[in-house]
């Protein structure tokens, strides 16, 4: 199976934007038969709002990156951060998928990421 790195928003609504990475996550898994890889995972360890942890987290994510054939670009909407991972995947020819907010919905919709309690049980480091 290849790797696909999830690249979405995290800054924000922290909480709902992991849920929906893990939605974005599934999707890929189940419908295209790809190994998600994503950083969004990073939230819950480093703090996303002290400069110094956020580019650490950024680092590992670019890391991540690397060791993926695909990215899946989720939203219309894109990040700073997004815009690095996006910069590095075109640099290092990757195959770029982008989802709109539209199917981002629908995405969510089927596979989880709206707000509840079940999906947004968790602490986000600060």
């Amino acid at each position: 199976m290849e790797k696909a790195y999830i690249c979405s928003p995290l800054s924000g609504n922290t909480k709902q934007n992991i849920a929906n990475a893990i939605a974005y996550s599934k999707f890929v898994y189940e419908r295209c038969g790809m190994i998600p890889v994503m950083s969004h995972f990073y939230a819950l360890i480093l703090n996303d709002n002290d400069e110094v942890q956020r580019q650490v987290g950024v680092s590992m994510g670019i890391d991540m990156l690397l060791s993926t054939k695909h990215v899946w670009v989720f939203g219309d909407s894109v990040t700073e951060g997004m815009k690095e991972e996006i910069k590095t995947a075109v640099s290092l020819k990757r195959t770029i998928h982008y989802i709109n907010d539209m199917q981002c919905k629908e995405i969510r919709k089927r596979y989880g990421g709206t707000q509840n309690e079940e999906t947004l049980n968790f602490e986000i480091a600060v």
